[in-house]
């Protein structure tokens, strides 16, 4: 079964820091063409890979409420669903 993202604006958040994460990239590379000390290299490569993480948390936070919500009809359903879903969250990072 595929999931898409339907929410727009989880979406653009999520096209939003994928294209920050680009630019990141390509900031990367100039400090390699200018042969900038490995160290800075590898702190930036860092950067980016808590990015990436914090991109797919984001998601897999918006996806799991969003396909979990409709399971739960009634309001305290839901926020128990939600609740549940942050200390998911919470144990990854």
């Amino acid at each position: 079964m595929r999931y898409k993202m339907v929410d727009s604006h989880v979406q653009a958040e999520v096209l939003s820091r994928l294209k920050n994460v680009k630019g990141h990239i390509a900031g990367i590379e100039r400090m390699v063409e200018e042969g900038q000390q490995c160290g800075n290299v590898l702190i930036q490569l860092s950067a980016i890979r808590a990015s990436i993480e914090k991109i797919g948390i984001y998601i897999l936070e918006n996806n799991a409420i969003e396909c979990l919500g409709d399971v739960a009809h009634n309001p305290e359903d839901k926020q128990k669903v939600e609740q549940i879903v942050k200390q998911m969250i919470s144990f990854l990072k």
